[in-house]
């Protein structure tokens, strides 16, 4: 008696604390239906075309909450496949959007994207922000330029391998600030995922996988 005591006691404190559901499901429906005709009085015609509506109603719901377990399946799957695809870029080099740059054996390389024509300034700074080096690029014209820095600075000094950032700008031939996109290579080291994201990391460095402009080995 003690045991079967606890036990309801038991299950009826779980049932209290257990948060109200605030979607109508189609348990919940089903006992609203089955408690409306609970409740009908027998003396009193009834309208079978309610009854048609309600159950025609309730298969719908019971459709409904069918094709989203489906959709969730077929999201989990197209999740899982997406996930395994970025897991095979890592080894590979790949070219990013990006203004961060490694000086790697003295080179650095990287593509500059110029919507129309344009003079270009470009400006590396190392790892705290301090400019090393200023290059004037002359007048491109609209398309991808390669970029290729020496890894050395205004005074021919050559730089320690390492992290550095590059700063493009462009006058059009009217004057007016043309838009620069700078892409550098990577290797890629590993992949990420955050929040359904997924994210390259190279150089202690993570780029979006939308940013990458091409692949290769």
């Amino acid at each position: 008696m003690e045991t079967a005591l606890v036990t309801a006691l038991g299950s009826s404190t779980s049932q209290a604390q257990k948060a109200p559901s605030q979607e109508l499901d189609k348990n919940a429906f089903l006992m609203l239906l089955v408690a409306q005709l609970k409740s009908q009085d027998p003396t009193q015609s009834q309208d079978p075309n309610q009854m048609v509506q309600q159950m025609a109603t309730f298969s719908s719901l019971e459709q409904v909450q069918n094709t989203n377990r489906l959709l969730e399946g077929i999201q989990l799957q197209n999740q899982g496949l997406f996930q395994t695809q970025a897991a095979s870029l890592v080894g590979k080099r790949v070219r990013v959007t990006s203004g961060a740059f490694e000086l790697q054996e003295g080179k650095a390389l990287g593509v500059l994207d110029l919507p129309a024509e344009a003079t270009v300034t470009l400006t590396i700074k190392d790892a705290n922000g301090k400019v090393v080096r200023v290059m004037d690029k002359g007048t491109l014209k609209a398309g991808d330029h390669a970029l290729e820095w020496d890894g050395r600075d205004a005074a021919g000094n050559v730089l320690p391998d390492g992290a550095y950032t590059l700063e493009a700008v462009g006058l059009g031939t009217d004057g007016k600030p043309v838009a620069v996109t700078t892409s550098t290579h990577i290797r890629v080291d590993a992949v990420t995922f955050q929040n359904g994201t997924a994210y390259l990391l190279a150089g202690g460095r993570r780029f979006n996988l939308s940013d990458v402009h091409e692949i290769s080995a």
